[in-house]
């Protein structure tokens, strides 16, 4: 009787100890990327520079690093950008050394992607996005293109998405102040 139970409990035991080798969850991954052919690489980019990044701020889950830049490819870009990628490798975030020049993959700009991610950012990257050889990305990017001088009228340094939301809202508010002025004219007529 005795030789049953200990075999009952090393039966459940051995049960036990598998269906939690089985039922285990797996190890937590972090960024999985697959390296794609420079020329998908290039196809999928709005756009690929070559930079300097000289600054970085990180808040939360989000870095973003202000460019300066020495030439693009696929279209014409300011000379100083923000680029906003996740703060972590862990979490497929690009983390570039500062001062050192440096080919980088970009997507967006932000407003064509996922403007919630960073607002403040011009650009959006991942390290997904710019694995690979630099030299043959740039092989495959086309020409080089000058980029674009600061805007001299833009001191606050306002992204593109964000002086597209000041006119969208001025004309807005336009648009109602013009439609109430009518609504009160033709009142009181």
């Amino acid at each position: 009787m005795i030789g049953r139970r200990i075999a009952a409990v090393v039966l459940l035991g051995a049960v036990g100890l598998l269906g939690s080798v089985v039922l285990a969850p797996g190890i937590a991954c972090a960024c999985s990327c697959i390296a794609l052919a420079p020329e998908s690489v290039v196809e999928r980019a709005s756009a690929v520079v070559v930079g300097t990044p000289v600054a970085v701020e990180e808040s939360g889950t989000r870095a973003r690093y202000t460019v300066d830049v020495a030439r693009s490819y696929k279209q014409a870009v300011p000379e100083r950008i923000t680029v906003s990628s996740p703060s972590t490798s862990a979490a497929c975030g690009l983390s570039p050394e500062l001062n050192v020049e440096r080919v980088i993959v970009l997507a967006g700009p932000l407003e064509d992607t996922n403007p919630e991610a960073a607002p403040d950012a011009d650009w959006h990257t991942t390290l997904c996005q710019n694995l690979g050889a630099t030299e043959e990305i740039l092989a495959h990017a086309g020409e080089p293109i000058a980029p674009t001088a600061a805007d001299a009228d833009d001191p606050g340094g306002l992204s593109a998405g964000a002086r597209a939301g000041i006119v969208a809202g001025a004309v807005g508010g336009l648009l109602v102040l013009a439609a109430a002025g009518w609504l009160l004219v033709r009142r009181f007529r």
